[in-house]
């Protein structure tokens, strides 16, 4: 999810304001836009898109 101009990954949470050097891939889910950072793509192409977390449920694990 994107939260002015900061990223945070919708699987591991990671945000560009930690990870300086992260990059982040938009995508969608279920009609909603997200952001996966390239680290986590293994896991949505070679597992499930269940890894993939609503902004929702984002935003209560991180603290931005």
């Amino acid at each position: 999810m994107q939260i002015d101009n900061i990223q945070v990954c919708n699987v591991c949470f990671k945000s560009s304001q930690d990870e300086k050097d992260a990059v982040f891939i938009k995508a969608t889910k279920s009609g909603e836009a997200v952001e996966i950072c390239t680290n986590c793509i293994p896991h949505i192409i070679h597992g499930s898109g269940d890894v993939v977390k609503s902004n929702n449920e984002a935003k209560t694990q991180i603290n931005l």
